[in-house]
């Protein structure tokens, strides 16, 4: 891959980057009296959002959400890897949302077309991509699941997407500040699947183990 630069060797997406933060800039100004009260307060978010780093998928796009209403935690294919595996940054994470924030909703959301799913399905250099190799592994049971269902090779894909969240919310369970505010009814986890191509999103109903769309279920 080759640079963008424009006449004068300028780097485009710098460039472009830089327009980007002039135009938030204008806005900084005129929503001044916002920013200066989110700067003074603690803040105060409504939700842990544990979702893919797909540039595509943007949270406070999604749920229309202001700044300082979403705490994010956002990786390759929004894994969440099981308390005690040595993965201590996502773990920390949750610890301080839910023990110092004071935030009783998680969402892990994942999306149609990911490619941190994809990436398990062809040979990872082992090598120069030694960390990414090590990271989709949390993706491997959705993967095993849908293999051993013999699910048809066109819909293995959206399967595996569906299976890997469900088992980050287990995975959730595993860690004691998620499992005791559960059990005791303090915290809620939710699993969303977000599709790019029709912005619908649909969400794992554990109760019933079915999958169901988000506006007619939250209406209930």
């Amino acid at each position: 891959m080759t640079t963008r630069t424009d006449e004068k060797g300028v780097d485009l997406d710098i460039k472009d980057a830089v327009e980007g933060y002039e135009r938030f800039r204008q806005r900084f100004e005129r929503d001044k009296a916002f920013y200066a009260g989110l700067a003074k307060a603690k803040q105060k978010p409504k939700l842990l959002w544990i979702g893919c780093c797909d540039s595509r998928v943007v949270p406070a796009q999604i749920t229309s959400a202001d700044p300082g209403e979403l705490f994010e935690i956002r990786n390759i294919a929004n894994c969440v890897p099981p308390s005690g595996s040595g993965e201590d940054s996502v773990g920390a994470a949750i610890e301080y949302a839910l023990g110092h924030l004071g935030i009783d909703d998680i969402i892990v959301c994942g999306h149609t077309g990911c490619g941190g799913l994809q990436a398990l399905l062809e040979p990872i250099p082992p090598g120069e991509e030694a960390h990414l190799g090590r990271w989709v592994g949390y993706t491997r049971p959705a993967h095993e699941l849908v293999r051993a269902a013999r699910i048809e090779p066109e819909n293995r894909l959206m399967a595996t997407i569906a299976a890997h969240i469900q088992f980050q919310l287990d995975n959730l369970m595993t860690y004691d500040i998620v499992r005791r505010g559960v059990e005791e009814g303090r915290v809620g986890i939710h699993g969303w699947l977000y599709d790019m191509e029709t912005g619908d999103v649909v969400i794992y109903d554990r109760n019933r183990g079915e999958w169901r769309e988000l506006l007619p279920a939250a209406a209930e």
